[in-house]
């Protein structure tokens, strides 16, 4: 019976394995846009939907244990852009999320979403595309934090390296 508490842990241990790329160069190297972004933060399930604006914007999934008497703290997983050559808003790519946690579209995001949803948080900035290329900012954010679960959208140079990293 001993032998078995001690397998099982890790076994499942390797469903919580993500392989984040911490690159400080590239947060010293980050240069915040011109204008202040306002990022918002809601619990990531089907009744916080609501609360999130119809407008063009950039999110992030972000996963946060929040312990009691723990500085808060988070990883950030997936970084997206919303009404960039479409007319996807924040709150339809949040329902798309929702709808790809039960049906699955796409493997990784599907992982993503069922695995850590006790603690996966969307955080969202409203993102006027007349005054700011979103896209753009997109990919510097990308650039910048390299979410292991985000597969596109990276510059040509830093996409070479987050592929080499997860080798």
């Amino acid at each position: 019976m001993v032998y078995q508490d001690v397998i099982s842990p890790v076994k499942d241990v390797r469903t919580y394995r993500v392989n984040f790329l911490l690159w400080k160069e590239q947060w010293d190297a980050y240069i915040a846009p011109p204008m202040p972004l306002n990022w918002k933060c809601v619990k990531f399930e089907e009744n916080s939907a609501a609360q999130i604006p119809t407008e063009k914007g950039i999110y992030a999934f972000v996963i946060e244990p929040r312990l009691p008497q723990f500085p808060s703290h988070g990883y950030v997983t997936y970084i997206g852009e919303t009404g960039h050559n479409s007319n996807r808003n924040l709150r339809k790519r949040f329902r798309d999320y929702l709808n790809d946690k039960k049906k699955p579209k796409r493997n990784l995001i599907h992982s993503m979403l069922t695995t850590w949803e006790d603690y996966l948080y969307f955080y969202y900035v409203e993102v006027d595309p007349s005054q700011m290329d979103i896209k753009q900012l997109e990919q510097k954010l990308l650039d910048t934090f390299t979410p292991p679960y985000s597969q596109e959208g990276y510059s040509t140079e830093i996409k070479a390296a987050v592929n080499l990293s997860r080798v």
